[in-house]
């Protein structure tokens, strides 16, 4: 009995592996699947941690001071050293209005602000102010541009001290007398949040909207498998429905869905941890229609080139788990290196969850997401219209 029983067993496992060997599609997603996942930690996780492509706005209001007739900025020589061994990027603003602006609308990552009194009070003996405006919904990023805004005070700071016991030591001139706040530091850097926020700022918009795109994406992949796999979708297909109305009713469904479910979360993680809404319902809802609806195509799309739920399921997650990691959902793209987030800029679901935030944390207005909802529509719209022809087709095989 024990011996046929494992006769039997190695007779199905040997079923199932002549299956799995006859479906080229499903024994290369064994191999890539986990391939992928590992390049993708090796390279997102390297062994020394950088950020790339990070951009600061700089408004400089400093007015110098008169030496010898000669104006002469300190910021001049405070400014360069924000950038020293890094790929920062410097934007200039001419008010602090408008870089604060910026920031809300993602095109900067912080804002460095240098008052007209920045030079003249360092000759006076006084600390000078520089005021850093951050981003509090991504604490890594903040902490990295505060890190390099401090390291150029710190070494202006000792070049302005340098100079300041040289003169003293000389006795050639005759020097105020110094505020004892300037020789521990003569620069001063006041950091500041552009709003009130927290970590889950960042990560709650890009969670809901990963988990209506894996709505969209899987849903209807899995409806459509299984129904292929029942047989009931050939019982529609010979029915006075047309075919059109049969994949749009699905759509809509899965839509409607996926609205609720967004909802529900989106109340949940106000309630609970505290995340931020400031936006315009109606836009909210528009990026979540405009996200769901172009991968309700893709996911229609795998539907259509596969034959069972389960060869499906194996490709939704190969597209499902790099726009995970890549797409700005848990890691700001500044944090990845910068062939991947070169990568990550042309997955759809980079600009949604990019959207989806600005909105929801910033309460930014279309005029500053119109970019990306053009490309969550033209997305949505390429994809359809290649899935559903490729799906008709493959239904009259």
């Amino acid at each position: 009995m024990i011996a046929k029983s494992i006769m039997d067993a190695f007779i199905v496992a040997k079923r199932d592996l002549i299956e799995l060997y006859r479906t080229p599609l499903r024994l290369a997603m064994m191999f890539v699947f986990p391939i992928l996942i590992i390049m993708l930690f090796g390279f997102m996780f390297p062994s020394t941690s950088s950020f790339n492509g990070v951009h600061i706005g700089i408004v400089n209001n400093d007015s110098g001071f008169t030496l010898n007739g000669q104006v002469t900025y300190l910021s001049s020589s405070f400014i360069p050293l924000i950038k020293y061994n890094s790929s920062i990027s410097l934007v200039n603003y001419t008010s602090l209005n408008s870089a604060e602006l910026a920031l809300k609308d993602g095109t900067i990552d912080s804002v460095v602000y240098i008052p007209p009194n920045f030079s003249s009070s360092v000759i006076a003996g006084k600390p000078a102010s520089i005021t850093l405006v951050t981003n509090p919904t991504s604490p890594t990023l903040q902490e990295y541009t505060d890190e390099k805004v401090s390291f150029a005070s710190s070494i202006l700071s000792a070049e302005i001290l340098n100079g300041t016991v040289a003169k003293l030591n000389s006795e050639l001139v005759n020097l105020p007398k110094l505020d004892p706040q300037f020789i521990v530091s003569p620069l001063v850097v006041n950091s500041t949040p552009l709003i009130p926020g927290n970590y889950f700022d960042f990560i709650g918009p890009g969670l809901i909207m990963l988990l209506s795109m894996m709505a969209g994406l899987t849903a209807l992949g899995s409806a459509l498998s299984r129904e292929k796999e029942e047989g009931t979708i050939t019982a529609v297909m010979l029915s006075p429905i047309r075919t059109g109305s049969f994949l749009s009713g699905k759509m809509l469904s899965q839509l409607v869905r996926s609205l609720i479910q967004a909802g529900v979360v989106i109340i949940l993680v106000i309630l609970l941890f505290h995340m931020s809404f400031r936006g315009n319902i109606l836009l909210t809802a528009l990026i979540l229609i405009l996200g769901i609806f172009g991968f309700l195509g893709l996911g229609l799309l795998v539907t259509a080139l596969t034959k069972d739920q389960e060869t499906s399921q194996l490709l939704l997650n190969l597209v499902f788990f790099p726009m995970l990691f890549l797409s700005g959902v848990l890691y700001p793209l500044q944090e990845l290196p910068k062939f991947i987030a070169d990568i990550a800029r042309f997955l759809p679901l980079t600009y949604g969850v990019s959207a989806f935030r600005q909105v929801i944390v910033f309460n930014a207005s279309i005029s500053a997401v119109w970019p990306s909802l053009l490309i969550l529509f033209l997305f949505g719209a390429v994809s359809l219209s290649i899935a559903v022809p490729v799906f008709l087709i493959k239904k009259g095989n």
